[in-house]
Parts: structure tokens; sequence; C-alpha cells
């Protein structure tokens, strides 16, 4: 049985060398989902915390915990605004720089980072754990840095 080929793929035997766009455009959909994902697991954060603030108020509104509490809701808000204005996985669609196999498994490992911190600091701040918190954004912020390093050639990282 034979397969009908799709344009891509006659596009790819027709023209020597193209490789198409479909992998980059992977690429770049992938990591708008991972920085999505994550953007949204820190606001649910931002809001566990107001949460939190709102019930030491209610008992103790000069406790020193609501100004720790208000300095990682202004680390959050300005992790949150970096991984927005930062330049997509897509910035490479028009270069000629190709991310090898190395560095695609170096960026799933730092996505799946990423998502594990997210996650472990909501549930921290829910459960009430906020002295970690602080280290684990630190820790965020690195893998963001590294991670967005990836998608460019070593000359420019």
């Amino acid at each position: 049985m034979t397969k009908e080929l799709t344009p891509l793929e006659r596009l790819q035997l027709m023209v020597p060398g193209y490789r198409g766009y479909k992998a980059k455009d992977l690429i770049r959909q992938d990591d708008f989902l991972i920085r999505s994902s994550v953007k949204m697991k820190l606001e649910n954060t931002l809001n566990k915390i107001a949460e939190l603030e709102a019930q030491i108020v209610s008992t103790s509104p000069f406790s020193p915990e609501l100004k720790k509490l208000e300095f990682l809701a202004s680390k959050i808000r300005t992790l949150i605004s970096e991984m927005v204005a930062s330049q997509g996985g897509g910035a490479d669609v028009y270069a000629r720089y190709k991310i090898t196999t190395e560095a695609l498994d170096e960026i799933v490992k730092n996505d799946l980072n990423l998502i594990s911190i997210a996650d472990q600091i909501y549930n921290d701040i829910s459960s009430g754990k906020v002295d970690s918190i602080d280290f684990m954004l630190n820790q965020l912020r690195d893998i963001m840095v590294k991670r967005q390093e990836l998608f460019f050639p070593p000359e420019y990282r």
C-alpha cells in the first residue's frame, strides 16, 4: 500500500535542502505552552499569597510575615513579566542555526524542571510553607535564563 505524500513531504522532495518549518514551529509552540503553564502556576501562587496575607492581616496587621510574603509576591511578578517578555523558542525560525539534539534534550529537562518547581512553589504556598519559596524562585529564574540561552548558538549565549 503506497502512502500519499503530504504537501510538506512533496516540497521537501522538490526543493533540495528544504527542511520545512514544522520542527521549528513545534519548538515555538512547545515553548509557548511551557511558559504559559509556568505563568499560570505562578499567578495561582500569587492568589494563594494574597489569601495568606488576608488571613494574617485579619489577626496581626503588623506581622513581619506580611513583608516576607509581599517580597515573594514581588519576585513572582518580576518572574512572570520576564517570562512574558522573553523571546520565545521560535526566535530562530528564520535563522540558520540548528538546535542540536543535545540542546533539545537540555531544553526538555529545563521544561520539566520549570514545571516541577512551579508546582512545588504553589504546593508549598498552599500548605503555608513560605521559607523555601525564595530559594525555589531563584532556581526558577536560573533555569529560565539557562533555557533561553539554549535557543541561540553557543557564540551568542
